[in-house]
């Protein structure tokens, strides 16, 4: 019988995601990667590979090979680029068993003519979501440091990150439907908000762009299959479902806020992609997460929380257990306002691990939140990551146990991976500097 990968070759044509960032890219290619006969890794930056090999070979090759016409030179640099991407990504595909492979890096949009130079015959999924999102999106990223790619235009619109994260989205906006335009056939736009809210009609039609099969059924496993490790973002990791909760936070931002100059720009990039605009109206407009207030819970937080506690987290124990290969780490959640108390997840005792006693010794890591926000976050209508954008949880302590801790709190220990992720490894100076001064 034969394999999915006896099928795979250089060539078959690869996929690209095409977005700007904070569009939905890491939740899309998390459910590519699901799909049987596709394997998409975290980015990958494969357009900025192409032109510096492109640049490699010409130095070198390029030099010494006797190519008499311009063009021939060109395809051949061009060819031997394909087949050295190739050669990786198509072992890669084979370990997975699958038949192609699909790479998404929001860098892709800046230098996607070296995609067409090396691939011409890729297949893209132009992936667009609402300006303001984007914008909403990319201020809890960026809250203490840019992403790279977005330094220019806070260079360009100093005083206003409002300004610089939408002409960010503009300008990638423009070029992704310029890029639309002139290679209908290779292109297949999919929103955000469509896959989201509507995943059956929206991914069914995007498979049947790839010439693959779809089955609804795909999406109850994008949370429970494993997924390579990498670069993107990393609140996925810790999510459990696709949810809606993201879509309209946006409606916070106030219009007065948005430059005059970039407003119509973005209107009609909007209006384009049949999106509501931003008008005079904008500031009256709050979205669903932002109208309901969780207070009327807070009532019920005492027996919730002793059920997290005494029920949900026991027969996780196990699985921490064995992501901390057997070390007897201590663990302590300090639960603030309504509710306060502190718990204790002691690893070093072989019975009653975990209680409202304190340890014989400090703990490992520490996690503070409110009650309100446990309670979010075990029911899987929060994100750790999330929540630390937010300052609403803060976690001292080694950065790799404190990493186990956030899977374990949402019962995602199954994803997790023995190298810490990039998110972590960012953020672990703070994590274990914290920890250090509160000891």
């Amino acid at each position: 019988m034969k394999t999915n990968t006896e099928n795979l070759s250089s060539t078959t044509p690869p996929i690209f995601i095409l977005c700007c960032e904070r569009s939905g890219s890491s939740l899309l290619r998390y459910i590519l990667d699901t799909h049987p006969d596709i394997a998409s890794p975290a980015e990958l930056n494969l357009a900025k590979l192409c032109r510096s090999l492109y640049v490699f070979i010409e130095s070198t090759m390029g030099q010494i090979s006797s190519w008499s016409e311009e063009s021939q030179k060109k395809h051949a640099i061009a060819e031997e680029v394909r087949q050295i991407i190739f050669s990786v990504m198509t072992k890669y595909a084979k370990s997975k068993n699958k038949l192609m492979w699909c790479e998404k890096s929001p860098s892709n949009i800046d230098n996607v003519a070296w995609l067409e130079t090396v691939f011409p015959d890729s297949k893209y999924i132009c992936l667009h979501r609402h300006a303001m999102d984007v914008v909403q999106s990319c201020l809890e990223a960026t809250k203490y440091s840019f992403m790279p790619e977005q330094l220019s235009y806070v260079c360009r619109n100093s005083g206003n990150i409002v300004g610089a994260m939408l002409e960010n989205w503009i300008v990638k906006t423009k070029a992704l439907l310029e890029f639309e335009k002139k290679h209908k056939t290779q292109c297949f736009r999919i929103k955000y908000e469509s896959y989201v809210l509507n995943p059956g009609l929206s991914l069914g039609t995007m498979f049947e762009f790839l010439n693959v099969s779809w089955d609804e059924s795909l999406l109850e496993k994008v949370f429970s299959v494993q997924h390579d490790g990498g670069f993107e973002d990393q609140k996925l990791q810790f999510s459990q479902s696709i949810h809606s909760r993201s879509i309209g936070k946006g409606a916070t931002i106030k219009r007065r806020f948005i430059p005059n100059d970039l407003l119509g720009q973005m209107n009609e990039l909007l209006a384009e992609l049949d999106y509501p605009i931003v008008d005079t109206n904008w500031d009256s407009v709050l979205s669903l997460d932002n109208q309901l207030n969780s207070d009327s819970t807070l009532e019920t937080l005492t027996s919730t929380l002793e059920d997290i506690f005494t029920q949900i987290f026991p027969p996780r124990l196990q699985e921490l257990k064995e992501a901390l290969e057997g070390n007897p780490v201590i663990y302590q959640i300090i639960v603030v306002g309504k509710n306060a108390g502190i718990w204790t997840i002691d690893l070093t005792k072989p019975k009653n691990q975990i209680s409202k006693e304190k340890a014989e010794r400090n703990a490992d890591c520490v996690a503070r939140v409110s009650a309100k926000d446990l309670v979010e976050l075990v029911n899987g209508n929060t994100n750790p990551v999330e929540l630390q954008m937010q300052e609403k949880l803060q976690i001292t302590g080694d950065a790799k146990l404190a990493e186990i801790f956030c899977l374990f709190l949402v019962g995602r220990l199954q994803s997790y991976q023995s190298s810490v992720s990039c998110w972590w490894q960012r953020h672990s100076t703070d994590i274990e500097e914290s920890h250090k001064s509160a000891l």
